[in-house]
């Protein structure tokens, strides 16, 4: 029973992982921009299409397709935002500007998509071959690849918040941007980076998933979960992101093993709306908006 345990646990541990980056792209556009992003899962989906048809039609290796995916992404990210989002940034109702502007996009993307990719289920052709014991542990080296580069993503995005004057910026920006701009700071960039950024996590995200799990036209509807993630995380806080994401990865995984998918996801939802009830602002949310970890 214990190897069952140790088994089911690195399991979850790489879709946690990848709830985990999910989330701290979008914490990073909801703190800095305060975009509601909810066309964020088509970033994921097209990280995903993007590393499939990089590998499979220009016979590109598993890494450069990676840095293909990601840059799609940004390039996306960055036009949505200077296109659409920059337009209605100190609009009188902004959130409900941002939610008509995501929905469109969503749809948008999502229909483009289809057109481009179709309805079937694509699978990423073996990248990563054999598998590595851990005492009685079998972990794949896709799933090993999977979670080494999503730790090595989430430590970067850490270093970058706290050590660099971009980082920085992004925090003072998330929290008082008024404020920010005495101390010769530019809002409208830090804002650009922080979709940039967002963005490119969620298309690594989706590339580093689609050698180890199917790729489809229903992969956006990560976002759901996703948001489950911010809101039991606490908005702003990185930390929670990442404690969120492998919480949710993990009690999947053993809830499908043990009781199954459905009953599974609506304990789940149950535990996480009364966490947010005790705790409005999640397990590490503060009262005030601001990036913290």
């Amino acid at each position: 029973m214990a190897t069952v345990f140790l088994q089911l646990f690195v399991d979850g541990l790489g879709m946690g992982l990848i709830y985990s980056l999910l989330a701290l792209g979008l914490v990073l556009i909801m703190s800095i921009p305060k975009i509601f992003f909810i066309a964020y899962g088509e970033f994921y989906k097209l990280g995903a299409f993007a590393l499939w048809g990089a590998i499979v039609f220009l016979k590109l290796p598993f890494f450069a397709s990676l840095c293909l995916a990601i840059v799609a992404t940004s390039v996306l990210g960055m036009i949505c935002y200077r296109i659409v989002f920059q337009r209605i940034q100190y609009a009188e109702d902004t959130f409900l500007s941002f939610l008509v502007a995501s929905i469109g996009l969503m749809m948008m993307i999502g229909q483009a998509m289809l057109l481009v990719f179709g309805t079937e289920r694509r699978g990423v052709p073996q990248v990563f071959h054999g598998v590595v014991n851990f005492g009685v542990v079998r972990i794949s080296n896709e799933k090993l690849v999977l979670i080494g580069l999503a730790l090595l993503v989430t430590l970067g995005l850490y270093v970058l918040l706290q050590k660099t004057n971009l980082g920085r910026a992004m925090r003072a920006v998330s929290f008082r941007a008024d404020v920010a701009i005495l101390q010769g700071v530019n809002p409208n960039k830090i804002y650009l980076s922080a979709m940039i950024a967002g963005c490119a996590i969620s298309g690594f995200a989706g590339g580093v998933m689609a050698p180890v799990f199917a790729i489809s036209q229903e992969m956006n509807n990560i976002i759901l979960p996703v948001l489950l993630v911010v809101m039991l995380g606490g908005m702003g806080s990185l930390i929670g992101a990442v404690a969120g994401g492998l919480i949710l990865g993990t009690t999947m995984a053993f809830g499908y093993c043990f009781i199954g998918s459905g009953l599974a996801q609506m304990i789940l939802f149950i535990v996480i709306g009364i966490i947010v009830f005790i705790r409005p602002e999640g397990l590490f949310g503060k009262s005030e908006e601001y990036i913290g970890i």
